[in-house]
């Protein structure tokens, strides 16, 4: 598949599906909102949530992993910048593509 064909895929980082509890932080307006994790890679993640923030919007994101067996886990914190939102279920649901700009665990 060509990378000028409109199904390849130009993400450098392989996801992986995450399906976990997400709080969400606009560093612009200092609202809190929560969500969903979708998905996670080396440089990005998808959000979703009822939250519509704006293209270039820095939000402080913190991620509840779940534990492996008796061990819990360890949430994961990322300041990120917003790269895309598409809504998903009419005036609810919304999908935000982020950018990791810093980790903070």
């Amino acid at each position: 598949m060509s990378r000028f064909d409109a199904y390849y895929d130009r993400r450098r980082g392989r996801r992986v599906s995450m399906g976990c509890k997400a709080r969400i932080k606009s560093l612009l307006s200092g609202q809190t909102f929560y969500g969903e994790c979708v998905d996670l890679s080396v440089d990005g993640m998808a959000l979703r949530s009822a939250f519509v923030p704006q293209y270039g919007e820095r939000l402080n994101v913190i991620v509840l992993v779940p534990g492996v067996g008796a061990a819990s886990g360890k949430p994961f914190e990322a300041e990120v910048e917003v790269k895309r939102c598409n809504e998903v279920q009419r005036g609810l649901i919304y999908e935000i593509g982020v950018r990791i700009v810093q980790r903070k665990s």
